[in-house]
């Protein structure tokens, strides 16, 4: 009898364990999107000046996309539309102000590029949930850069790539690092 009772204390303990992980990478997917909601950011758009593209040597390993190339470009902000998040981050301090020349990277490539966003699954085993992000394998199929992403939709989003004269929108958010993400081209 001692020894079954101490299976099922042993089983409500890593039951409890487990819970008690799957709860705190919630509450820390939750606290990374407020953070992210309380980023500052701005919301501009911008003229490609100049391009500066990566050789595929640097993302390239064994014939297999190993990362998005680390381009930049040279783009003049044409227009600021919004600035926000929380605190008053100062952007012309990184150069990013109306009328100014500023290199930026660029997330996804200045190339052509799809971004698939694709929900992972979940996993019920007795009492255990977990969660089972997508697969981020980033390939080149059919002219395009093709970076698949997790997410809570399937979506798919083209990047069409820029060239010096191409106009676009996009919104750069203040983390680590200001990069260009997913962007609008502007006729």
């Amino acid at each position: 009898m001692k020894n079954k009772n101490q299976r099922n204390a042993l089983s409500c303990t890593q039951g409890f364990l487990i819970g008690l992980i799957a709860f705190s990478n919630f509450i820390h997917q939750e606290k990374s999107a407020f953070a992210m909601a309380m980023c500052p950011y701005i919301d501009i758009e911008a003229t490609v000046v100049s391009l500066s593209l990566e050789s595929p040597e640097g993302y390239y390993e064994d014939g297999k996309l190993i990362r998005a190339p680390l381009d930049s470009a040279v783009v003049r902000i044409d227009k600021v539309y919004e600035r926000g998040g929380d605190g008053l981050f100062d952007w012309a301090s990184l150069g990013i102000e109306e009328g100014k020349d500023v290199e930026l990277e660029f997330k996804y490539s200045v190339r052509p590029a799809k971004i698939v966003t694709v929900v992972g699954r979940t996993i019920h085993s007795g009492r255990v949930v977990s969660h089972v992000g997508a697969p981020a394998e980033n390939t080149f199929e059919d002219g395009y850069f093709v970076f698949r992403e997790d997410g809570s939709a399937e979506a798919e989003t083209i990047l069409p790539g820029l060239q010096a004269g191409s106009r676009f929108r996009t919104k750069l958010w203040k983390t680590f690092e200001v990069k260009v993400g997913q962007y609008e081209v502007v006729h």
